[in-house]
């Protein structure tokens, strides 16, 4: 079964590398006037950011990070084992309770290690070392494909990433719709496409940590670095992904209690445009297949079918009054009042109120 999920994956990225481009976001680019009413996104951004850092109370790194929508179909169990696992990892402990075989299968499972202790993903494996069971009498077993001191340090170095960008860019009082924008912002303009991530990636390195540490890589790393930064600030989030038609990876978010699609790749900042596209934030089920991604197959790496059909699990986002749509570009956020500043297509200042949410 971890076999057959490892090659899934596998294949999953080459179909995600060959399927996914920027060619939309490259053409509306190349439409949009810089510049916007006297202040530009940029330097509104800027400032905006400046106010982000002075929480009164600090973030700390969560390695207990839960997905609610995961959790219809993974029991508790499953997450209890898991959490064992993480607690025993940033130790460096050898061995973890564990609840039953299939906890021990999906814990280990380096698509869930991926994407919720990323620090672990190809580091460690599953498995004995000595020819006996892996799991046995409640015990599972660790495998470290590295040396452990050194595995301690790649985890704690991982951990102080996380909380500095937690910390530089939302505040504990924020609600989830400023921290989920906020976050959107933050890999917008902080991270860059770039195919060659994946194409160059070993085979000891997994594709979250990589983009965390490099910065760069492409639809499929920023659905899940997106995710877990959402996870890490208490906000239900999952990497989404389609293979027909438009090969692509999203992100899917609980927010205010619903669903909705969030697409950080095609918000990505270029280079010479003033501004971050806000016309993929917050997007239905409707907004999401008008953009020619159909949701007919929809995968998911955390479920153990990974086709979400195969499932019960709902992915829905029927909600449609939180997107800003028409290549509209921020400017800046005032959470006082509750509304998102940002220009339209004509570069006309335009104002959107969130705070029905």
């Amino acid at each position: 079964m971890k076999r057959e999920k490892v090659l899934s994956l596998v294949l999953a990225f080459a179909f995600l590398v060959s399927g996914c481009n920027r060619g939309k976001a490259e053409t509306t680019e190349q439409t949009i006037i810089s510049g916007a009413a006297g202040q530009t996104a940029e330097s509104a951004l800027a400032e905006t950011s400046a106010t982000e850092t002075t929480a009164s109370e600090p973030f700390e790194f969560n390695p207990h990070v839960y997905s609610g929508k995961i959790a219809e179909r993974i029991p508790q169990d499953y997450w209890d084992s898991f959490y064992n696992l993480c607690d025993a990892l940033r130790k460096g402990e050898g061995t973890f309770k564990c609840s039953s075989q299939e906890a021990y299968n999906w814990a280990t499972d380096v698509s869930v290690l991926c994407d919720l202790f990323p620090a672990a993903g190809a580091k460690i494996e599953g498995k004995s070392t000595d020819g006996s069971p892996a799991y046995e009498n409640g015990t599972g077993k660790i495998c470290y494909n590295m040396p452990v001191e050194d595995f301690i340090k790649r985890e704690s170095d991982f951990e102080k990433t996380i909380t500095d960008i937690l910390n530089s860019t939302i505040e504990k009082d924020d609600s989830e719709y400023e921290r989920a924008l906020k976050l959107y912002l933050y890999v917008a303009k902080n991270f860059v496409y770039d195919n060659a991530l994946i194409e160059n990636l070993s085979d000891d390195e997994n594709y979250v940590y990589a983009c965390f540490k490099e910065k760069r890589g492409q639809c499929v790393n920023f659905a899940s670095v997106y995710a877990y930064l959402l996870l890490q600030a208490d906000i239900d989030a999952v990497s989404y992904r389609i293979y027909e038609d438009l090969c692509h990876a999203w992100t899917y978010a609980v927010i205010g209690g619903k669903g909705y699609h969030i697409d950080a790749t095609w918000a990505l900042q270029a280079e010479g445009v003033d501004g971050i596209y806000l016309d993929y934030f917050m997007m239905s089920d409707k907004d999401r297949i008008a953009d020619g991604c159909t949701l007919t197959d929809p995968n998911v790496t955390l479920l153990p079918e990974c086709s979400v059909n195969k499932t019960n699990v709902k992915f829905e986002a029927t909600d449609e009054q939180y997107c800003i749509r028409d290549y509209c570009r921020f400017v800046s956020l005032d959470e006082e009042k509750k509304t998102v500043h940002y220009v339209d297509l004509y570069n006309e200042p335009k104002e959107f109120y969130y705070g029905n949410i």
